[in-house]
């Protein structure tokens, strides 16, 4: 077992590092490896829900260097006493469905890279589903782990349980809700444009306008905050209560979008519904904070109380 846990921890670190190392190239488009960059290919399928191009320079740093910090815990937590290390935990908070949810999830961003690169819009719409799902199963699967360690006869220590859900959990979400997002807009490209493979201009799919196009998204990124909101706080909270980063990252695309909207003459519609989105998710971040306020002062008083 141990083996085994070395195996997945190389793995894991391997395919961050992949990840880390050809997103970083892509910003230079380096010549001979990519086309161009992420932010020209945004720019040449022009659409009415993608973010302001800064939205994008914040998050990615601090996605990688959130997970650097949670790969970094789980690289010292293979080193660590079996009581002090969520790989030793029993049964294993980071198991090995997190590892392989963590190992795709990072890899296919690779595959995505390139795909979106050379204008293969339908493939990488196809690839940031598989990683963004991947995601899911990663945090979904150390969450269910915890929660069992933390109900479980001999409860796992805090000294455990914060790190994992401060630096592996938060940071995982924060890549899990960009990559949402991102998996909007490829939808929207999909929808509005042919693919080019690099070599032709934007071809336009159908009569539907870049307006209405980009609605598409805005609608089903509602849908699911909505969605989100509902599940996170009243029914899976025992799993995922002190899972915040989500909000954040919703607000800061939603700022970078209405920011990009307000100088257009033709995006009244879709700046309506961003703008409204985006007080929902600032609602929903307070709301948030307020329930897990509440509902660990009162679980401290019933465990005060029982004793």
């Amino acid at each position: 077992m141990r083996a085994l846990q070395y195996v997945l921890v190389a793995g894991a670190t391997v395919a961050y590092l992949l990840s880390f190392i050809f997103a970083y190239l892509n910003t230079f488009a380096v010549k001979g490896l990519y086309y161009s960059n992420n932010g020209d290919v945004d720019n040449k399928y022009f659409q009415q829900a993608s973010p302001a191009g800064i939205a994008f320079g914040i998050v990615w740093p601090i996605i990688y260097t959130w997970n650097l910090a949670g790969l970094i815990y789980i690289l010292v937590s293979l080193c660590l006493a079996d009581n002090n290390s969520p790989l030793k935990t029993d049964p294993p908070i980071l198991n090995t469905i997190f590892f392989i949810g963590y190992m795709l999830t990072f890899s296919i961003t690779v595959g995505w890279l390139f795909a979106f690169d050379r204008e293969i819009l339908g493939l990488g719409l196809a690839l940031l589903i598989l990683a963004v799902c991947s995601a899911y199963v990663a945090i979904g699967s150390s969450c269910k782990a915890l929660t069992d360690n933390i109900n479980s006869s001999v409860p796992v220590q805090k000294k455990v349980v914060w790190p994992v859900r401060i630096v592996v959990q938060n940071g995982l979400s924060t890549l899990a809700t960009w990559l949402t997002v991102a998996t909007l807009l490829n939808l929207v490209d999909v929808i509005l444009y042919q693919d080019s493979f690099g070599i032709t201009p934007p071809i336009k799919r159908g009569n539907l306008s870049i307006q209405n196009g980009s609605t598409v998204a805005l609608v089903l990124l509602l849908v699911i905050i909505l969605t989100y909101f509902v599940l996170d706080n009243f029914v899976w909270d025992r799993f995922t209560r002190f899972i915040f980063t989500p909000y954040p990252v919703l607000i800061l695309a939603l700022s970078g979008l209405i920011a990009k909207l307000r100088p257009l003459d033709d995006a009244s519609q879709n700046l309506i519904i961003a703008s409204v989105e985006l007080g929902l998710v600032v609602v929903a971040l307070i709301t948030k904070v307020s329930l897990v306020t509440y509902r660990s002062i009162a679980q401290r008083s019933a465990v005060a109380t029982a004793k």
